[in-house]
Parts: C-alpha cells; sequence; structure tokens
C-alpha cells in the first residue's frame, strides 16, 4: 500500500478527532444553542474520520486481495520454487530461534 495514502489518512483522522474534542470540551464549558452547535460540529469531524478510516480499509482490503491472487498465481505457477522459499526460510528461522 502507498505509505503516502497511509500518511494522508492517519492525518486526516488525527485532525478530525482532535477537531472533535476541542469542540466537545467547549461544549461541556457552554450551554444552550452554543453548546448544540459545537456538538453538531464534533459530531460531523467524527463522520469524517469516520468516513477516511472507511475508504482506507477499503482500499487495503482490495489491495490486499489483488495481492493474494497474485502471490496465488506465483505459487501455482512455479510450486517447486514456492517450497524452496519456504524451506528457506524456516531453515533459517530455525536457525535464529537455536542461536537463542
Amino acid at each position: 500500500m502507498d505509505t503516502n495514502l497511509n500518511e494522508v489518512v492517519r492525518e486526516n483522522v488525527d485532525n478530525a478527532l482532535e477537531q472533535a474534542d476541542e469542540l466537545l470540551q467547549r461544549a461541556a464549558e457552554t450551554t444552550g444553542d452554543e453548546a448544540k452547535e459545537l456538538q453538531e460540529k464534533a459530531k460531523k469531524c467524527l463522520l469524517r474520520a469516520r468516513g477516511g478510516m472507511k475508504t482506507f480499509f477499503e482500499k487495503s482490503g482490495a489491495e490486499s486481495k489483488q495481492i493474494a491472487g497474485e502471490v496465488n498465481d506465483c505459487v501455482h505457477d512455479n510450486p517447486w520454487r514456492a517450497v524452496g522459499i519456504a524451506a528457506v526460510g524456516g531453515l533459517l528461522l530455525g536457525l535464529l530461534i537455536a542461536r537463542k
């Protein structure tokens, strides 16, 4: 996944959550219509954060499925290469564990 996208989504969600937190704190200090208005703004910030996370998870899920399909195709096209890679990986992992 594109790390730039990860950073943008994280920044947007963080900003929305910070704004919502500030608005809710201000709403707690006030009363009446102003408090209701601040609460509504906070809800909008939280919905924006939720939307950003939903988009992020949908995109990352789609990319994960695509990558899994490519790996599956590669393993089916070259089964012995996949077995060899797994064996070497297992051997290296075993050596690392045995050293400790």
